[in-house]
């Protein structure tokens, strides 16, 4: 496949998933391994090959080559093959520092299941985790070890911790936890990678359980071709990148653009600090970072504080985003700010990847989705019926399971995987629980999760287009909007808006920000309530919490 040429919408007819599986060493996918693939492959062409730039919060720096990563990953494995048997669950709570890196491949050489929990996670949430699953080791930290500790009471089946030493020395632990460093060091640095297929069990991510109990994802050795793909065509890696990715590996989206960049042998930048709109300009300051992918609070929170940007020497060519749909306002700060196209992408835990994308080649339309990965057959479904709907017509976006990094199950949850799907006149469907509409050239737009949508006097009202427009109000930093019960209309929609530095509430502001929605949509899609708050509320992720909101409206 001359990948260079290749239109990911004008020749996604020509396109077959044999084009991914011929890049990799193995024959995959009958023998495939993330962890060989991702690294020691590259390390056997170009051990010198930067494969992560590591920066510090407390201006500590670290280059890892392939040729590193292959050493370390191969001595995790050693330690993780001496602790648990191959297809048994490890999980790690650690921010992004090179090891977590490390442990996350090494694990999947030796053939275990790799997941991991968000560091924002209390005691309560790493347990149900690992306890849902019967994890049998945890990496963590020396910062991290008491949290994990208190988690460990409710989880019997966790028989080994491997603590990072944070801010001391390794070494002479004495509370029966291995020490990562010290045993790492005493481990081979040569390993025989455990050949396993496609079809074996390679990573098991949580849901955010935002709308519920949090269900475990699993995905397969397979996954890895259908992250590689959107790495190659949305994201548009080359050899010569250095490839930004802000997610947290707590998160699927960390391994999908850490994974999926590393199948190329792209180079990768990452910092364990904390979003802060400064320190980032800084560090495209200093790192010559050429693709960026973030999420749409980070980039309006950076459109807020845009003077940071001054006299900064970057040098991005693209970016993108992903977690939320992404509005044209911030699509053209974008352009004049930065001097790219951010490219919206959209994908679940579930499709395991950013499965409907804008693309460099095709002409974008901001605020759309963009349009299918190629080898992924989506569309908007009516959710009883399974029929695809006209264009025009809003439904559930939904997606066909037969693409490699489509899940295998929610974990030994068979009623709840079944659920997910419709059968439709033409086939089966998995259903997104987002709502959206197609136009007319087959572009996706997003309306909103289907539990969000607001009826207001018989109209059908999606969230983010309301947003969208607040957002684009010269006064609004941020907006998000929910129901409230009216005895006239049924619901109106009642907007809760933070302001931007400079701006005071007042009722003269409220009419201003009504009338400017009302100009830019319709006039029954504008707040008919406006509340000025200090901070919208966020899932770990950075989505809004409208349940919240919707709660404190009642």
């Amino acid at each position: 496949m001359d990948w260079e040429s290749f239109d990911p919408v004008a020749d996604r007819d020509e396109f077959t998933w044999d084009d991914v599986y011929a890049e990799a060493d193995w024959d995959a996918p009958s023998r495939l391994n993330v962890g060989h693939e991702v690294c020691d492959r590259h390390a056997a062409a170009d051990p010198d090959r930067t494969a992560l730039e590591w920066a510090g919060d407390e201006g500590d720096r670290e280059t890892v080559t392939f040729g590193h990563l292959r050493d370390r990953s191969n001595r995790v494995a050693n330690v993780v093959a001496d602790h648990v048997d191959r297809g048994d669950r490890v999980f790690s709570y650690m921010p992004r520092i090179p090891q977590h890196y490390a442990a996350m491949v090494g694990t999947l050489k030796a053939g275990a299941v790799w997941g991991s929990v968000n560091e924002r996670f209390g005691p309560d949430g790493i347990a149900y985790r690992l306890a849902d699953c019967d994890a049998r080791l945890v990496f963590t930290t020396s910062d991290n070890l008491d949290t994990v500790e208190r988690a460990l009471d409710d989880v019997p089946s966790v028989e080994t911790v491997v603590v990072v030493e944070q801010g001391g020395d390794p070494g002479g632990r004495d509370d029966g936890h291995l020490d990562f460093h010290e045993a790492t060091a005493a481990a081979d640095d040569e390993f025989d990678v455990v050949e396993t297929s496609g079809e074996d069990d390679a990573l098991l991510y949580y849901t955010s359980g935002t709308t519920g109990q949090a269900k475990g994802v699993l995905h397969r050795h397979r996954w890895v071709a259908g992250v590689a793909l959107t790495q190659k065509l949305s994201v548009d890696l080359t050899p010569d990148d250095l490839y930004w990715s802000t997610a947290d590996l707590g998160w699927l989206t960390g391994p999908i653009n850490t994974l999926g960049a590393w199948y190329w042998g792209t180079s990768l930048f990452t910092t364990d600090g904390e979003f802060d709109p400064e320190a980032w300009a800084d560090l495209l300051d200093e790192f010559p970072v050429s693709v960026l992918f973030s999420v749409p609070t980070a980039y309006r929170m950076l459109r807020e504080n845009e003077a940071v940007l001054d006299g900064v020497d970057h040098d991005v060519r693209h970016a993108l985003s992903i977690g939320e749909p992404l509005s044209a306002g911030v699509v053209e700060w974008g352009r004049d700010a930065l001097g790219v196209t951010i490219l919206d992408t959209y994908g679940q835990t579930e499709t395991g990847n950013m499965i409907i994308n804008n693309y460099p080649e095709m002409a974008i339309r901001p605020g759309s989705m963009g349009k299918p990965l190629p080898g992924v057959e989506a569309a908007v479904v009516d959710p009883d019926s399974g029929e695809v709907l006209p264009p025009g017509e809003t439904g559930v976006i939904a997606e066909r399971g037969d693409f490699p990094c489509f899940f295998a199950e929610y974990w030994e949850q068979p009623e709840k995987t079944a659920d997910c799907f419709v059968d439709g006149p033409d086939g089966e469907w998995y259903l997104s629980g987002d709502l959206g509409h197609l136009d007319e050239d087959g572009y996706f737009w997003f309306e909103g999760r289907a539990d969000d949508v607001i009826i207001s006097s018989g109209y059908r009202i999606g969230p983010f287009e309301v947003e969208s427009s607040l957002g684009e109000h010269p006064a609004v930093a941020e907006a998000a909007v929910v129901p409230k019960s009216d005895r006239e209309r049924g619901n109106i929609v009642k907007a809760f808006v933070v302001l931007s530095a400079g701006h005071d509430p007042s009722d003269d502001l409220v009419e201003d920000i009504q009338q400017h929605v009302r100009n830019e949509l319709a006039a029954h899609e504008y707040p008919r309530e406006v509340e000025f708050v200090d901070e919208l509320p966020k899932t770990v992720t950075g989505k809004i919490r409208r349940t919240e909101l919707r709660d404190r409206v009642e």
